[in-house]
């Protein structure tokens, strides 16, 4: 079984504490294998046992796929299983461009979407309750670069909060996109909402600055998932894709970094850009993980866009697993090649 296991040293939850963690990240897993079906994955959620929620960003209508899987001892998927796909009906044809899934138990799955920048909550048949969290109006539309809004969702069942931010940062907030001829960091306002749906914090957030300089064909940097892992902890997903305009010598640059809100003072919406903050301002970061997939004619055919992220079971001796999905555009490609809809685990055991 093909994985990796890094040792990390990281400053969890107070910053002069070191927490040595075992992080372990097992292969990709081609969903096709099990009959998953082909679809933009760009969010995944738990919903209860082994039932998991997907979404995709370019669906035929609102709504969400479920699936059924089971884990190896190791913590690895042993196997899959689709079972239904959930959609309304009524939307077929313009659905909204759903980017973020979260569930919460005994109400329904809350969904963010990019071109509303709103995140809705459905029914289990995908039908709208009516119920949406109350999007502060910085996150407007008229103030979010063109496909850089909302990306991630992710949901604290203990603590009733649910957290989202922009894969860039405001309009309002940065003086340009960062891109690979612009390679700056990009600074993020991260938002929580209460079970009322109502607004509560704000927190900082830089990413680190792209890393790739090759000119492309498609490009896309920023963060695309949140997560929620306990009551201190929230992983940043930053991910840098760049696609070549011959295809060859794709990637996708993955890092996830560890976060706690609660040892950093919130910031207030509407004053000052971030900016024009200060280094105190932004929240503290500790790398938990990085990697790379890619594609070359000759070489390595791993290539994978990853956007979505949702807890797995916790192990016997108390590691968190977390489930990563990529998008794979609807499996697209040619006769040579097709991009494949993967999922893979990452597993983290604090020593």
């Amino acid at each position: 079984m093909k994985r990796t296991t890094l040792h990390i040293f990281s400053v969890l939850l107070f910053p002069a504490v070191l927490c040595a963690q075992e992080v372990t990240l097992f292969k990709q897993h081609n969903m096709k294998r099990w009959g998953i079906p082909a679809g933009n994955y760009s969010g995944i959620t738990h919903i209860q046992g082994d039932r998991y929620a997907l979404i995709s960003d370019k669906q035929e209508a609102d709504g969400w796929t479920e699936v059924s899987i089971s884990f190896l001892p190791s913590g690895d998927i042993g196997k899959m299983q689709f079972i239904a796909r959930h959609f309304n009906s009524q939307t077929l044809g313009k659905a909204r461009d759903s980017e973020g899934i979260a569930y919460v138990a005994g109400q329904g799955f809350f969904i963010a979407a990019e071109n509303d920048q709103q995140i809705v909550e459905l029914t289990a048949d995908g039908t709208p309750t009516g119920r949406k969290l109350s999007v502060p109006t910085c996150y407007s539309l008229s103030n979010i670069f063109s496909n850089y809004g909302f990306e991630s969702l992710t949901y604290n069942a203990a603590q009733g909060i649910f957290w989202t931010t922009t894969e860039q940062g405001l309009k309002s907030d940065v003086n340009t996109l960062s891109t690979h001829a612009a390679p700056q960091p990009t600074l993020l306002r991260i938002q929580s909402f209460g079970n009322n749906l109502q607004p509560l914090y704000q927190y900082a957030y830089k990413t680190e600055a792209p890393a790739t300089s090759r000119p492309p064909r498609l490009y896309a940097f920023g963060v695309p998932e949140l997560l929620s892992v306990d009551d201190t902890t929230l992983l940043v997903m930053e991910r840098e894709l760049n696609i070549p305009e011959r295809y060859n010598n794709a990637k996708c640059h993955i890092r996830l970094y560890s976060v706690n809100p609660q040892k950093q003072q919130p910031i207030t919406e509407g004053t000052t850009p971030l900016r024009e903050m200060g280094t105190s301002a932004f929240l503290p970061k500790t790398l938990v993980t990085a990697f790379s997939t890619g594609f070359r004619i000759i070489g390595r055919k791993n290539f994978a866009n990853y956007e979505g992220m949702c807890l797995g079971p916790k192990q016997a001796d108390g590691s968190q697993t977390i489930l990563l999905v990529a998008d794979s555009q609807n499996r697209a490609g040619n006769s040579l090649f097709h991009l494949k809809d993967y999922i893979r685990v990452l597993k983290i055991r604090r020593q």
